[in-house]
């Protein structure tokens, strides 16, 4: 396509792994362990370059580990950085394609704004990219901060290539193992935008991916899935959920890769009291309004634990309120994710929906309450509680699904907001989140699945096959270490359509995008 276009352009294959190392260039580095191989020919890039290059066609396979690196500031100020050192053969270039492999990760999905990671080169943040290199830190990789890093990068890339074509370009394969790829390309011009058509196609809710907002509030990308104008199939007949990546990690990345994006703009009151409560009365007519009768501004943090230390200043022995409101596009059940490190009560509509007393270790969706809500708007109050130690919290509302290969996206149509409906509010005060990273396997996970994972599960008991026969429950085979099978009467256990999917059965978008 390229050629055809652009007879005399110079094409290049281009790759900046954190996962490998060119053996061309093994001597020069400090692999650190890294497995030194050649990754355009294990992937069929040079047989390519080769095939094409006979044909009289000027394309070759190049290593953005080993460029030389431009250090580019984001036009935001860097939301997580102020300066990143990026590939310059990727920002020289007159064109660029970005060709990711859509695929469950730590950051819920990789697509095209993970994919350009490959632009900061090995020699400069080192293997795996988070290592560094001397006199020189590894890129801010951690869940609480992987959506700023990935908003830095893309408004840093856009700046050096304003008139230049920009395209994304993703097709998907399966991990550990599964060959099955989705049979079709999405492309668009903006790389938010097909991520999040790409999210849906995935089986995830695009509500759930935090640098949409992000990017919305430095004007880049189109906000939300709503915004985006998509042509071609439709998502319901393509989209097929994939298994997410919780499994696969320890600590607060197995958190992060289940957990959808709960409320983050709420109205505080407090510190106040530690046994401060609101009687029966008080709460059936509770409507704060920000900065008035002693609720704050509204407050956005940064992360879905909801830092309540780095907003009162480290108190002690005291509570703090938190209001918010949300709508619910039709009555259904749900599961409410909620977890906190102290004490925590919360309210919907003045109704006490969960209380806990004493401490606990907070791991998102650590407490998972069933719960039925309404068709309409809402009001969401949560009272947390503080001794010493941490202070935060975390809730969202949850599709019901309790198998933790599925689990975890928001309900479909469940939209939060402090004040009113569909208003992207401006926050007075923005918490933004900690680095940190804990490497403990959390409780909440242990014992709910093992790290071996089936080629395709259920969401629910309430799935079909789609050969339409009567569903088993995958059962765990404790003497095969934990693998999970499922099987139809004749029929081998791959699995189709899964049982409660919003976004693919009641989605009304369709792939290939169309980005003005």
């Amino acid at each position: 396509m390229v050629h055809e276009i652009a007879p005399e352009a110079r094409i290049l294959i281009a790759e900046g792994s954190g996962g490998w190392i060119s053996p061309e260039f093994q001597d020069s580095v400090d692999t650190g362990g890294w497995p030194v191989v050649d990754g355009f020919e294990a992937t069929g890039h040079r047989a390519t370059a080769t095939e094409l290059r006979e044909r009289g066609i000027d394309i070759g396979c190049f290593d953005l580990n080993f460029d030389r690196v431009l250090t580019l500031q984001p036009p935001t100020g860097g939301l997580c950085r102020g300066e990143y050192d990026l590939a310059a053969t990727i920002i020289e270039a007159d064109a660029w394609i970005n060709v990711p492999v859509a695929k469950t990760h730590g950051s819920k999905i990789t697509c095209c704004q993970k994919n350009q990671f490959g632009l900061l080169s090995g020699i400069v943040y080192g293997w795996n990219k988070t290592r560094g290199t001397e006199g020189h830190p590894g890129i801010p990789h951690a869940p609480r901060l992987i959506d700023e890093t990935l908003v830095d990068l893309f408004v840093t890339d856009r700046t050096r290539l304003p008139r230049r074509r920009h395209d994304h370009r993703c097709g998907g394969r399966r991990l550990f193992g599964q060959t099955e790829t989705l049979e079709s390309d999405r492309c668009g011009r903006d790389a938010i935008a097909a991520d999040l058509v790409v999210a849906q196609l995935m089986g995830f809710n695009p509500d759930d991916f935090e640098y949409a907002t992000l990017g919305r509030l430095h004007s880049i990308g189109p906000g939300s899935i709503d915004h985006v104008t998509v042509r071609g199939g439709h998502i319901s007949e393509l989209t097929d959920r994939f298994m997410k990546a919780s499994m696969d990690y320890n600590g607060e990345w197995a958190e992060h890769a289940g957990f959808g994006m709960g409320p983050r703009r709420w109205t505080l009151l407090g510190p106040v009291e530690r046994d401060h409560q609101f009687s029966i009365s008080e709460l059936q007519t509770l409507a704060p309004v920000p900065a008035q009768q002693g609720w704050s501004q509204i407050v956005c943090f940064g992360d879905d634990r909801i830092d309540l230390d780095r907003y009162s200043d480290d108190p002690t022995h005291c509570a703090v309120y938190a209001f918010t409101r949300f709508t619910m596009a039709r009555s259904d059940s749900v599961r409410l994710w909620v977890s906190s490190d102290e004490d925590l009560e919360v309210w919907i509509d003045s109704e006490s929906v969960h209380a806990y007393k004493g401490r606990r270790k907070h791991v998102l969706g650590g407490v998972r309450e069933h719960r039925f809500i309404e068709a309409g708007e809402h009001t969401l109050l949560v009272r947390a509680g503080q001794r010493r130690g941490r202070f935060d919290f975390s809730i969202n509302i949850c599709e019901p699904i309790d198998d933790p290969l599925f689990a975890g996206n928001r309900y479909s149509g469940v939209r939060f907001y402090a004040t009113e409906p569909g208003l992207q509010e401006i926050a007075s005060t923005q918490i933004k989140p900690d680095h940190v990273r804990e490497e403990w396997i959390d409780a909440a996970y242990v014992g709910r699945a093992t790290r071996h994972r089936p080629r395709r599960r259920l969401a629910n008991s309430g799935g079909y096959d789609r050969h339409r026969r009567t569903p088993q429950t995958p059962v765990v085979d404790a003497a095969r270490g934990g693998r999970c099978r499922c099987r139809w009467p004749g029929r081998s256990a791959r699995l189709g359509h899964v049982g409660h999917d919003p976004h693919g059965v009641h989605g009304g978008l369709s792939p290939g995008i169309d980005i003005p």
